[in-house]
């Protein structure tokens, strides 16, 4: 399991991995100039309401956790692009071998099905891994023809 980036982890730490990984990828992007990256940010309330966008994304009593523990700030999590994009090609992975065509699983996650060609087509990185072989030994014995 990849470790999250300690904006993100703290968020984690209140409402759970799975959690924070879903509101940090449904929060909007913005493309920072001075950082030369797209970042995100979330003003967490001192009090919420129940319309709140926190209360929707993900229900009253997670939104709660945050208030009681952020609450009043403004968070910068991270963007965990890089693990939002390997969960998203292991799945696409899955379901290709589960008989979905590249056509469905585009529409599905919202792509090109010649991304999905392409995702299919790269080496998966648990694959990537190097083993070493060790090499056998021959004995050979002296003087057998």
């Amino acid at each position: 399991m990849a470790r999250l980036p300690k904006s993100t982890q703290e968020i984690a730490e209140v409402i759970g991995r799975e959690r924070a990984l879903f509101l940090v990828g449904q929060l909007p992007r913005s493309y920072s100039y001075d950082k030369g990256r797209r970042v995100t940010h979330l003003y967490v309330p001192a009090t919420l309401k129940p319309a709140h966008y926190l209360v929707q994304l993900l229900g009253w009593m997670d939104a709660m956790k945050l208030v009681s523990h952020f609450g009043g700030e403004i968070l910068y999590p991270a963007t965990c692009e890089e693990i939002a994009r390997g969960f998203r090609d292991q799945n696409i992975r899955r379901l290709s071998a589960e008989g979905m065509s590249a056509v469905e699983i585009a529409e599905w996650f919202g792509m090109s099905d010649r991304q999905v060609r392409n995702i299919l087509r790269e080496i998966p990185p648990e694959a990537k891994e190097v083993k070493c072989i060790q090499p056998t030994l021959i004995k050979t014995t002296a003087g057998a023809a």
